[in-house]
């Protein structure tokens, strides 16, 4: 890749991430780049849309062109439009919010989402990224991962500006180990405090985990005295999703491969 486009990519990811407008001086020792440097790409970024100087100062913002850009390429997403009705289904007989998190080893991202009428309106936003061994959803694709990709959770990672510290390998394969039988993660306060969460790994055509269906709700609704009783459901609703896409769910080539 061009090192001017790598630059000019994390100069609007920090924009894009940032909850306010930033100036110059901000982005140039976030980047650690000279200021000059910084200002070209701003500039670059201006005149095509993609960021605006904030009203009344000189601080910049990203724009709203990117959201534009990323909601077409969502609308002809074909796992996104197989996958929808799954969890409006999920959603509707739980009451619960219901996720499609996707897979990008060592990351998750929450890629769509159907509210329940109990469902939790501080839930998690569609398009955010956290390391894979943080929420149930990424521990029921992690469970499920081939060796090689497994040893990407062991090693430091970036994902825009989110980071992944290697995860302790004894206690995730600790985690992980009841997940492959019985095929459904589970958390208690995980990512917030007093949330729980139930996923189930989905599988895509090629044999690999593609991402997980993921329940989520306050302890009160999702207690886990009934994460038994939920986990079933949502390896069902999963094993449909896999089927959707034309996986098969949990393939024996897994196991083999894991033994």
């Amino acid at each position: 890749m061009s090192l001017t486009a790598k630059k000019a990519l994390r100069l609007l990811e920090a924009l894009c991430a940032a909850s306010e407008p930033l100036g110059i001086t901000e982005l140039a020792r976030q980047m650690e780049l000279n200021l000059s440097a910084v200002q070209r790409l701003l500039g670059t970024l201006v005149e095509m849309g993609y960021a605006e100087q904030d009203s009344g100062s000189r601080k910049y913002r990203a724009t709203l062109l990117m959201w534009e850009v990323g909601s077409r390429v969502l609308a002809e997403n074909h796992t996104r439009r197989n996958l929808h009705p799954i969890l409006r289904q999920a959603a509707h007989q739980t009451g619960f919010n219901a996720f499609f998190v996707l897979n990008n080893c060592p990351f998750i991202t929450y890629f769509d989402r159907v509210e329940g009428h109990i469902g939790l309106t501080y839930s998690a936003e569609m398009g955010s990224s956290l390391p894979m061994t943080q929420t149930a959803g990424g521990i029921a694709i992690s469970a499920f991962l081939p060796p090689l990709d497994l040893e990407r959770l062991f090693a430091p990672a970036h994902r825009g500006t989110v980071g992944f510290q290697p995860a302790d390998r004894s206690k995730l394969m600790e985690r992980i180990g009841p997940v492959r039988e019985r095929r459904f993660a589970t958390s208690e306060s995980g990512v917030r405090r007093g949330v729980n969460s139930i996923a189930a790994p989905v599988w895509q055509k090629d044999g690999s985990v593609c991402g997980s269906i993921t329940l989520t709700a306050d302890e009160s609704d999702l207690p886990a005295s009934r994460f038994a009783d939920f986990g079933q459901k949502v390896v069902r609703w999963a094993e449909e999703a896999t089927a959707t896409l034309g996986g098969q769910p949990f393939p024996a080539s897994f196991y083999e491969l894991s033994n």
